[in-house]
């Protein structure tokens, strides 16, 4: 069996109301990174390692660059940005799809991106505290960056309201508009099963046993958010046609051994893709690289404890 990381997937819930700062008229200008400003660590390609220049070079080439993070990992936040600044110079990214923004708010989210209100009211508008909780100064230079070259962020996941009634209820506790809301929902992968069975264990008390139908629950809540990220990432590839690269940053779990979001889009539309999930660990796992846990996997340093 492969090694399984377990994946933060729920989310907090907090709620705060930023003060209001000043909007910029122009897009300032961003200082391309140095060898020195990449995060710690070795990359990895499978079994080999590689370098930082090689991957965006293979990167390059993808439709869709799927990055993975631990949600509270500072250095996975950097290792995105460096990548999504490097994809852009190559002249094909288009847009950055991010898992902590829900779609109902793609307008705020394109106010903010084309410097047309500040980053307190954008916070405010998609209710982000509320909605996804993390520190949101671990994503700002990603979302600065965006409004600096003015790079469209789409919003990729459902909205919060479903998946708690999902969570509680399953699909049935939906209602009829909640559901027509929805994309078809992928239940037939066992593999993926599997993986976010460990995942769901890996959460439990010491020694406590999977109470099925809370796991039904919860697999079916995880499929909601892969299959409403996944349909998010298609109609946008289709509003912007072939050649639009797309960099999506989302929870390790959503990515991981392509079964999440990866395969679901790769289903529905067929185009190239590669995925890179940094793993904060003192050294991977063998079977981590070999067995197609991700096509780059960058070891960041575990921090002391």
């Amino acid at each position: 069996m492969r090694r399984l990381l377990p994946a933060p997937l729920l989310l907090l819930v907090s709620c705060s109301t930023p003060a209001a700062q000043k909007v910029d008229s122009a897009p300032p200008t961003v200082a391309p990174p140095v060898a020195s400003e990449l995060p710690a660590g070795v990359l990895h390609r499978t079994s080999r390692e590689t370098g930082f220049g090689s991957m965006i070079d293979e990167l390059a080439k993808a439709d869709f660059v799927y990055v993975g993070e631990g949600h509270t990992t500072p250095a996975h936040h950097l290792a995105q940005l460096r990548i999504a600044e490097q994809l852009l110079g190559r002249g094909r990214l288009r847009a950055i799809g991010m898992e902590m923004f829900q779609r109902r708010f793609q307008p705020v989210l394109d106010e903010f991106t084309q410097g047309r209100i500040g980053e307190a009211e954008m916070l405010e508008r998609t209710e982000y505290k509320k909605r996804w909780g993390y520190d949101y100064a671990l994503y700002r230079p990603i979302l600065e960056f965006a409004r600096a070259r003015r790079l469209p962020v789409v919003a990729l996941n459902v909205e919060a309201e479903i998946s708690a009634a999902v969570r509680k209820g399953g699909l049935d506790a939906l209602s009829e508009e909640q559901r027509r809301s929805l994309p078809a929902l992928h239940d037939r992968d066992e593999a993926h099963r599997a993986f976010l069975r460990e995942s769901y264990k890996a959460h439990l008390p010491a020694g406590g046993e999977v109470d099925e139908e809370k796991f039904a629950r919860f697999y079916t809540g995880m499929l909601l958010w892969d299959d409403t990220m996944a349909d998010s990432i298609v109609q946008w590839a289709k509003r912007e046609g072939r050649g639009a690269q797309m960099v999506v940053f989302a929870g390790a779990g959503h990515i991981a051994n392509r079964y999440g979001v990866p395969e679901r889009v790769h289903r529905r539309i067929g185009r190239p893709y590669l995925t890179v999930v940094p793993v904060e660990a003192d050294a991977p796992a063998r079977d981590m690289l070999a067995n197609g846990y991700a096509d780059f996997v960058w070891v960041t340093r575990a921090q002391p404890q």
